[in-house]
């Protein structure tokens, strides 16, 4: 992927001098800049997504390629989503033309968590739910659409959203689906959904703590946080750093009702320290907060 995109203004002369064969295959490395990457790739920044999104939008209109044009105004919202823009993000998931199945189950999945975003949980849940049963009936969706979605990337959305509308037991049911669909993949399947595999463990242990299913939380405790280091840490840390801190909290209060301050206050301690990396800095004041808590007790 970094290879197309520094080759870019290849396409991009062809485009200009030979529009007619130059227009589709600009339109296609555009595409491929923008859809999501392989774990451990540094990702560009959702600017220069949606700077490259809005670009292949732009050469696809100018072309016959009805595929391609809604291929690219799927990434495009996905990468209104990336940029914080939910409410764009939103129009744009409902503006894509239906295409393959993949495609509108990928721009669904981009509606229902922009939906979260606006503070509209409960119409997302809904939307969420029709994304889960678009991917269940998706047979072997084609490499190209694979890179977008999948199930579990879809039930790790749904699990998210019934939590936060207070549909925890169901949530857990949901998590505990998408882990098992993770638990069975080949490292190569995995390579497309790594990072939602950590989402979906670390958001099953708060949950679970939610539940008051202290030991289950604590079980799922340790590979959650295995799963949170390596090179995904580093290539996403805004996403990854916040996970990590949250986690950290959630154990510390499982230890804390199972009876285990020593572990609870490491916890808390290294949810502190993490929080004070840059991209934890979100989450510093729960961290405080956790600790000066256990101080208290």
């Amino acid at each position: 992927m970094g290879l197309v995109r520094i080759l870019l203004p290849l396409p991009r002369a062809a485009a200009k001098w030979a529009p007619e064969k130059g227009g589709p295959l600009l339109g296609a490395a555009l595409s491929y800049c923008v859809t999501p990457s392989w774990a451990g790739l540094p990702p560009p920044s959702p600017a220069r997504r949606l700077a490259w999104a809005e670009e292949a939008v732009e050469v696809y209109r100018s072309t016959a390629d009805a595929e391609g044009l809604s291929r690219a105004l799927a990434l495009r919202a996905h990468a209104l989503l990336l940029s914080g823009r939910y409410e764009d993000a939103c129009t744009a998931a409902i503006a894509v033309p239906e295409a393959s199945w993949a495609l509108t189950a990928f721009a669904e999945d981009v509606r229902a968590q922009a939906l979260a975003g606006v503070g509209r949980a409960e119409e997302a849940v809904s939307v969420a739910q029709g994304c889960v049963e678009a991917y269940r009936r998706l047979s072997a969706p084609d490499r190209r659409d694979r890179v977008l979605g999948s199930l579990p990337g879809a039930l790790r959305t749904y699990g998210m959203l019934l939590a936060a509308v207070g549909r925890s037991e169901e949530s857990v049911a949901v998590y505990e689906e998408c882990a098992a669909l993770l638990a069975a993949m080949s490292l190569r399947e995995l390579a497309h959904v790594e990072l939602v595999r950590r989402q979906v463990l670390a958001e099953l242990v708060g949950v679970l703590r939610v539940l008051g299913r202290y030991g289950d939380a604590l079980g799922v405790g340790p590979e959650a946080r295995e799963a949170l280091r390596g090179p995904l840490a580093w290539s996403v840390p805004e996403i990854v750093l916040p996970l990590r801190v949250r986690l950290l909290i959630d154990l510390a209060r499982c230890h804390t009702a199972t009876g285990d301050p020593a572990e609870a206050r490491a916890c808390a301690v290294a949810a502190v320290a993490e929080a004070r990396k840059p991209h934890g800095a979100g989450e510093l004041a729960s961290a405080l907060d956790c600790l000066a808590e256990l101080r208290d007790s």
